[in-house]
């Protein structure tokens, strides 16, 4: 693994050092916040989207170049190999961001809704009634979990790196169905019209998104 992240580009070689700054800052704000200091974890949470969002894009570029020095998968001799065991990891880093679907906004019986703030598009048909109090009260538990899985990532971007570009590797060198390729979402990146959003994370979100989907499709 030669490619590190300074290694990428000299914007990134320059942005690299204020991200790691920015999550240190948005870990040192919220611990400075007491419990009951909502305005200031919300304000944490705004800053903390959009540094995830950088960091799932510079991680995606990095993959990029591992993708080369990945080496050849083995087939097994023809055999099929038995489905790896999922596990979910709660502090981990999340990598891919999740996608708004019809399914997360509709109440069904036993089943967990995806989005826990309130619906993300208009429910005609009046199933859901979401009340101010839920709609914003943030996880308090949740958002420090976060704040230390990004922690991590930005202290360890290669390792994150090598996971996506061997997750693509064995999705493409598969007869079945292909998951899910790319971290990014359709749309925004997450917190870039923020106010609290700073301009030079604003302007560099956006560069590297342009970046990364006019890339060539991968070859199946």
């Amino acid at each position: 693994m030669g490619c590190t992240v300074t290694d990428l580009s000299p914007l990134i070689a320059r942005v690299w050092p204020r991200l790691v700054a920015l999550v240190a800052g948005i870990a040192a704000m919220l611990e400075g916040a007491g419990a009951s200091d909502r305005a200031m974890r919300l304000r944490a949470m705004r800053l903390l989207r959009p540094a995830e969002a950088l960091a799932r894009r510079i991680i995606t570029l990095l993959a990029d170049r591992l993708e080369a020095d990945l080496p050849p998968l083995r087939d097994g001799g023809g055999q099929k190999r038995p489905e790896p065991v999922r596990r979910r990891h709660s502090a981990g880093f999340v990598l891919f961001e999740p996608v708004a679907t019809c399914a997360a906004s509709i109440s069904r019986p036993g089943r967990g809704r995806r989005f826990h703030a309130g619906p993300r598009i208009v429910d005609v048909l009046g199933l859901i009634a979401v009340s101010p109090t839920q709609r914003d009260t943030p996880a308090k538990p949740r958002l420090e979990g976060r704040i230390a899985a990004l922690q991590k990532a930005v202290e360890a971007p290669e390792r994150h790196a090598l996971r996506l570009a061997r997750r693509r590797a064995r999705a493409l060198s598969s007869d079945g169905p292909r998951p899910r390729l790319t971290p990014l979402r359709p749309g925004w990146p997450p917190g870039i019209r923020g106010r609290e959003t700073p301009g030079w994370l604003t302007a560099v979100l956006d560069d590297l998104t342009v970046q990364i989907r006019c890339r060539p499709p991968p070859s199946f």
